[in-house]
Parts: structure tokens; sequence; C-alpha cells
């Protein structure tokens, strides 16, 4: 839609080139990431006040580039390049880091650059640091600590022209300390992440000193044509006299000018609002959406101040149109909106890689894998992501951003603390915590992928401390949903309550282990489709065997033994047992590697399209859903969607088809066809396709209806009729067509006349037992297909793509084949990869043509090969 602005601004309305003045003085405004050239070793008997002066040379340094800990440093340099393969980690010596370490940079300060303010913006320290320039201690006692504050100095009088030596010494976090952390997801890094996590910028301007600019939206949510800005921005005196100045912000080709005037020292928030500036109001904006909603545009703020005719600094950020605010159902669970319209969270709890050390590349691929999923929230337990790519790149895809404490402070086993009934925050740290907690939202308030901010994991704060957090929330994102603690409702219903702010209306009771798919649907006092579910799943997701293949020796592939367990998760999730109880009984033992984890990826492909569809066929009585997990910080196999390697498995797949924002879908529970459609718009003059094939691909029912949904609705659409002549496996396949028969949707089950039955009684925190399981084992059994493929590539943009018609000759089911993008040199699969689909079964005679890419870097057409697996291939191959 095209933009225009209400009213021509009455007030000051010239052009503003920022970082330059109307009068074409030099530009003063900068802020840039020093974070190239550091050099790293460990303390020593040397005094500290040498280390930062140009007289001292250290003995043996690491030249690193931040964000780097100790360890993620060292690999920098060659160092522990084995860590992650077997039990490395296991075997690393942690001796080295119980000592401080040392970071140490030169700074080059101009003569004409040092009359200038020039602050140091430590963006992200673990666990505590002192700060030395040129041979001086700047930082006092106990000013650096703390995992996620933000610490900001004003290094200006500790500066000389020429070669400068910034020097932190980072001290490790101990036994108690609010650190960074991970909890039942992997083992901890042994550096204990200490060291410098996120980067650090030198800002450089005048007297007046500019951060955080923001804008809020308020959005007409009925008519959508209307939409009201308020920007706002901190400005702050850096001197000890008065000064009056000039702030201009510059947006929709238009600026805003207001005069400002600054006590010494003050700090204050600028705002311009609608009712000051008329502008602000827009008719027909373009609003962000989430992802399968509507579009993401973004737009530039740039907003500068002004003293004495020169430019003193300038900031810049995107910002989106958008309007979030959250809702209740009568049953008291809390729900979200966007530009007034409910939608349901879709969404995987994101973690970083182990030693914090993603690259920009990898995070921004996982944000494609969650898009292509078709996902539009992540949840951050931690302000996670050790730079603004994360954010930025959310912003740009649409996906929506929950972030908040880790519950690692809230249980003795891991932060060392006692716990109780509130998260372990003592009373002397509430103002340390909660400044952090400030940093943070003002770190990221700006971005329109935020969706809500928590206080607390598994607990609640302390009424004292909720209460500081709800006045900081108040007075830099008062229009943000928050949520006290993601362990709201408890068993029965009940409310883990605060008296401050009363239920939090979400919930957290698990599961955590493997649970059939009716389980979803049947289930209502635990973690089943109703409410909003902060964290579930059905836990392990066992990787493809390439990477089984990359994470242990070759001796230890097959059998499963203590090499695999290191491999899995912590403490109760240190085994598979559950789930190989399960998976053996409804599959059938595996008697090899390669026929173990391919089979795991049609039971991870059953088992999370059964969660993610119960929640859409229940919305919204069923508000969201996390599941536990997305990713994961280190080469594992539980709680995964897409591996560290970048691998999906079968849960992606799984989850794509069930999370699609049209598609049909067979509710485990009554046994009829359901159709959701997530989209703003309704659908008329569609037809519903069901055929059901028993285990020898017998056609044993076929039917279609015409059907119309209406704009962000499930409805059932189809009763499946009982059929005497099913076979114990049977197979339904589902498709959605346009009135001129081109297939929008498709939906791919198989079934059993054999019911899994969840045993509920014995219900715990982890899993709900099941006491009776479906027989799949007729899978085993399945006739050989007769499937050719035919493959087309082209080169676009610096992607591969590939175009593979599969082609179904034999009157029978070809079930369940993976298509790979495979290095013909290396024999690798590449990675990361984008297909439009995969795992597909094929109907007798069917032929299908499914379209897939992959980054070009330095692959040429001829270096990528398509490569085909199923149950067939796999036994016709010997060995592990």
């Amino acid at each position: 839609m095209k933009k225009t602005i209400g009213i021509i601004l009455t007030l000051t309305a010239m052009s503003s080139i920022f970082f330059s003045s109307c009068n074409k003085k030099k530009d003063i405004a900068k802020d840039v990431y020093i974070n190239e050239k550091w050099e790293l070793f460990p303390a020593s008997d040397d005094n500290d006040s040498v280390i930062s002066t140009g007289s001292f040379t250290p003995k043996q340094a690491e030249i690193i580039k931040l964000p780097a800990t100790v360890l993620s440093g060292l690999r920098q340099n060659g160092h522990y390049e084995d860590l992650y393969f077997n039990m490395g980690l296991k075997k690393t010596d942690k001796t080295p880091f119980k000592q401080p370490w040392w970071y140490r940079k030169e700074l080059t300060i101009s003569k004409s650059e040092i009359k200038l303010n020039h602050q140091l913006i430590l963006e992200g320290i673990n666990y505590k640091a002192d700060l030395w320039i040129n041979g001086e201690k700047i930082s006092k006692s106990n000013q650096i600590e703390g995992a996620f504050g933000i610490y900001q100095f004003n290094i200006s009088p500790f500066l000389t022209p020429g070669k400068n030596i910034i020097a932190l010494k980072v001290s490790p976090p101990q036994k108690g300390d609010l650190t960074l952390g991970f909890v039942d997801w992997n083992p901890e890094a042994p550096d204990a992440n200490m060291g410098l996590w996120r980067g650090v910028r030198l800002k450089t301007s005048g007297n007046i000193s500019l951060s955080h600019p923001n804008v809020r939206s308020s959005v007409n949510t009925e008519t959508l044509d209307k939409a009201a800005i308020t920007i706002s921005v901190f400005t702050q005196n850096l001197t000890p006299d008065t000064l009056n100045g000039l702030l201009k912000a510059e947006l929709f080709n238009q600026t805003l000018s207001k005069e400002i005037k600054l006590a010494p020292g003050e700090e204050k928030e600028v705002f311009f609002t609608p009712d000051d500036f008329p502008s602000l109001q827009i008719t027909n904006p373009e609003l962000w959406w989430p992802n399968n909603l509507g579009d993401q545009p973004l737009h530039s703020l740039k907003v500068n101040v002004t003293e004495n005719n020169q430019i003193s600094d300038a900031v810049q950020i995107r910002f989106g149109i958008r309007q979030i605010e959250d809702y209740f159902t009568e049953e008291g669970h809390r729900g979200f909106k966007v530009n007034g319209r409910k939608f349901l969270v879709k969404g995987g709890g994101w973690v970083d890689d182990m030693l914090l050390a993603d690259s920009d590349e990898k995070v921004k691929a996982q944000i494609d894998y969650v898009k292509h999923m078709n996902l539009n929230t992540i949840r951050l337990e931690g302000f996670w992501g050790n730079n603004n790519t994360l954010y930025n790149y959310c912003d740009e895809q649409g996906i929506m951003l929950m972030i908040g404490w880790s519950c690692q402070w809230e249980w003795e086993s891991y932060c060392g603390r006692p716990e109780g009934p509130y998260m372990s925050i003592y009373p002397e740290e509430y103002e340390r915590e909660s400044k952090a907690y400030r940093q943070q939202v003002l770190r990221t308030r700006h971005h329109p992928a935020m969706l809500l901010w928590t206080y607390g994991s598994d607990r609640l704060p302390h009424p004292d401390l909720e209460k500081i957090l709800d006045k900081h929330m108040t007075e830099v994102a008062p229009d943000a949903p928050v949520v006290t603690t993601c362990r709201g409702v408890e068993v029965g219903g009940h409310q883990n309550t605060s008296e401050v702010s009363g239920p939090s209306g979400v919930k957290m009771l698990g599961p955590y282990d493997w649970v059939p798919p009716v389980y979803w649907y049947t289930d209502t006092l635990y973690g089943g489709a109703y409410g909003f579910n902060t964290e579930t799943g059905p836990g392990p997701q066992i990787p493809p065997v390439e990477s089984i293949q990359k994470m242990l020796p070759e001796e230890h592939h097959w059998p499963i033994d203590s090499m695999w367990q290191y491999h899995f998760g912590r403490n109760e999730f240190q085994t598979i047992d559950r789930y190989l109880k399960a998976f053996n009984a409804r599959y059938g033992e595996s008697h090899s590697l390669k026929e173990f984890t391919f089979k795991n990826q049609i039971s991870s492909y059953e088992a999370i399209r059964g969660m993610f569809e119960a929640f859409a066929v229940n919305k919204y009585e069923a508000t969201g859903v996390i599941q536990w997990m997305l990713n994961s910080a280190w080469p594992e196999m539980y709680w995964q969607l897409y591996d560290y390697y970048l691998r999906p498995n079968g849960a992606f797949y799984g989850t794509k088809k069930a999370a699609a924002p049209l598609t049909p879908i067979y509710n485990y529970k009554d046994k009829n066809i359901y159709v959701n459609n997530d989209y703003l718009n309704s659908f008329g003059d569609l037809s519903l396709e069901i055929k059901i094939f028993s285990s020898d691909s017998e056609n044993l029912f076929s039917a279609e209806h015409a059907f119309s949904i209406g704009a962000n609705q499930t409805d059932m659409v189809f009763e499946l009729p009982e059929l005497s002549n099913l076979s114990t496996t049977w197979f339904l396949d589902l498709r959605i067509k346009d009135y001129s028969g081109k297939v929008l949707a498709n939906n791919f089950y198989w079934l059993s006349t054999k019911e899994d039955v969840p045993d509920f009684e014995a219900t715990t925190w982890v899993h709900t037992p099941t006491s009776e399981f479906a027989d799949f084992s007729a899978i085993n059994e399945l006739a050989a297909p007769e499937l050719t493929l035919d493959i087309r590539k082209e080169a676009e943009e610096g992607k591969i793509l590939f175009h593979c018609t599969l082609e179904n000759s034999k009157n029978k089911l070809a079930f369940f084949n993976e298509l790979k993008a495979v290095d013909k040199h290396s024999g690798e699969v590449i990675l990361p990869v984008i297909w439009e689909d995969n795992y597909i079964t094929l109907l007798p005679g069917e032929k299908r043509t499914i379209s897939g890419s992959v980054d070009q870097n330095n692959l040429a057409l001829e270096d990528v090969k398509i490569e085909l697996r199923n149950l067939n291939t796999i036994k016709n191959t010997s060995g592990k």
C-alpha cells in the first residue's frame, strides 16, 4: 500500500543530512564496534596497572575478534578443535579457566578527536571485570558485575593523542553467580562462558549524546487504515554545564524538530508525539505482520542533535508499524494479537552455540529455517544472541521474539543457590539485575519482532523485585506485554499467581519426552492443546545418520552406548529409554544405524506434527505453543528441529507441514478432518480430496468434498466414515485443491487400528507414559517403490536451485522419501538447505516436483547432485 502523510509539518521541516551539519563542519558523531585485534591471555603475576601501558608486551597472546568468550577466542586460533567430537568436551581441562584472563586492545585517537567525548560501551561481560586505560583503573570496585549488564564509561579524561591501551581483566563466574548458562539442554562450557561475549563499542560525540531511539505504534485495529506513532530518544549532557540543543527526527522524507535543554550531567528521554506533531498520524500505513500473516515493511528513523550549529550526535534505527497486545480467554489463558488480529503463537526455544560463537551467517540460516517451517515465534530463555543480527533478521523475516531470564538461576543444581518460592535473586541484587533487565529492554524495544518480555522462567520474581521491574517497563516500554513467569497454570487449573499482577495466564506443564499424537488432543490437565504452553515437546529428535557419523567415532555408531548418552540431555534426559520403549513397540526394533536413524525421522515427523496440529485445531482455546527446543548448542540428539550442523530432521518437516497457514488435519481424537486457515482472508470454492490406503496400497476409500473457510479460523470439514476393512497400519492422504484442481496443500498420515493409550494417572513433569502403543510394524514390510528421479538445476542470485521430479510408476505407495543435496566431490550433504517439502510419500502412479536450494558459495551447478533415501534403499545397503 502507498503511504500518505496526513498533515504537512507546521514546525521547522528542513532537510537534515545525518553525520554532517549545515555549515559543513567536520563530522564528529561516530559509534563503531572496536571488535578487531584484541589480545587474549591469562592473568599472571604482572602488576595490573602495567598491562594497559605501552611498555607491556604479553609473553604469549592470542589475537582474537570479539565477541569471544575465552574458550571461543582460543578456538579462533586453532585450539580445542575436537571439542565437540565424541567426549572431547568432557575431557577438556577446566583448570586454565578458573583464573582471570586479560582482554587487551590498542586504540588510536587523533589530535583532532581528543577533545571530543568518547564513551566505551561494553555490551556483555561474563562475569566480573576491571577496566584499565593507559595504566589507570577506570572502573570502581564491583562496578562491572553481571552477565547481562551493559556498561558505559566516559573515557575521554584518560585518553591521549595517538596510541592508547584498553585492558579488561575478566574474572569467571563462581558458584551462585547469576551468570549465562545452559540447563538440561547440554553440558556446561568448560570456561563457563567467561569473557566478552558481546561486542565493545566506542561512541564519539560532542557534548550531547543520544541513545536508544524508539518508535511506538498505535493502530486503528478496526479498519487498519490509520496509525499513530510516537518517537523518542534518550539525550544526555556529558558536561558540567547547562546545554541547549536542537533535536531533529527524520522519517518518511520529513524532519521534525524540537528544542531541548539539559541540566549538567542530565539524561532524559525526549518524545515526539502525534499531539505535538500531527504528521505522526499516518493514513494507510504499511503495517508489519508476523510470518504468514502479511509483509514486514521496515522504515528508517534518523535522529540527530545539534549544539552550537554542530551536530553533536546522531543515531538511526529501522522500525515497523504494528501494535502488539495480549488478551485473556474466558478460561484465563493468555493470547496475543497483532494489529488487532489474534494469532496462534507457533514457535521453538532458541539456544546459542555453547561457546556463544554463532556467526551471523549461521544465525540468519536458522531464522530462514524458522520461517520456512511456518513458525512465527522463537523464545529466548536468557537474552541470547552475541550481537544484533538475530533481532535485525527477525524483523526482516517476521519472526517474533519472546525473551527473559533463564531458569538456570532458579535451580540449585545449576546456579548453586538455595531454592525458594521465587527466583533466586536476593534483595541486595535487585538494583543490579533490574537495571540489567532495563538495559536489555532498551537495547531491543524498537524491534517490531518483539512480542513479549518475561521476568522469570519457572518461578515468579519476588513481589518487591517485580514492582521494580514493572516500574522500568512502564518507563521504557509501556505498551509491551509482560509475563511474570512462563510457568503459570498448574495442574487442575490452579494458577501460579503473583500478588502484584495476578496470574500469568500461561503454562509450563510438560511434556518433555515422547508422547503420541493423540496426547495433544485428549489431555486437558497438562501440556495438551489448550492455553499457551511456553515450553513442551515430544522429546528426543535423533538426527539423520550423517550427523551421528560426525559427532561419534565409527566404533561407537551402533549400537547405542555411553558415547551416545553423553550427547543426550542432562539429568532426567541423559537417556532415551522412555522414547525407545515407544519407538520399538510402534515401529519395531532396528538392526543398523542407518535403519534406526531413518525410522527415527518417521517417528519424529509423526510426533511433532500431532502437537502443532492439535493447537491449530483448538485455536483460540489454545493460544500458543513453544516446541522445546528449536535448535541445539552443540552436536546432540535431544529437542531439536534441526541440529548443530544445521541438518533438518523429520521433526523439521513435520513442523513445516503442521504449521502451514492453510492445511488439512486429521484429528486423532474425533478422527475427523479439519482445515486450519491462518491467513487473514477467507477461501471459497475449495475442495478436500480424501484417500485411504491399506498397508498393501489398496485404495479403501476415496472422496472429494467441497468447502469454504473463513479468515483466521479452523473448521471441521469432513467426517470420516468408519471402515471395517482397515489393515492394522493404514494410510490417509489429504489434499486441498482450488477451483482449477491445483493442489494448495497436502498431508499424509500413517495410522493404526491399534491405538496409543496415554496413561494420564501416571503423568510426571517429564511426560505422560503410554500404556498401549499403536502398531506401525507393517511399514517395515512395505513393497519396494519403483521411483524415477529427474533433476533440473539452475543458478540464481547466489543460490543453486534444483527441481526434482519424482515419479512413482508402481501401483504401490512410495512411502517417506528423503531428498538430499550432496557435494559430489566430498560426498557431504550440503547445508543449510531449503526444500519446499521432504520426506514425501507418493501415491500409486503419482508424479510430483519438489524444489529446493542451497547457497552457491564455491559450488558450481555440476558440484551438486541429488540423492534419494527411503526405507528400501536402507535395507539394500550393507554395513552400519
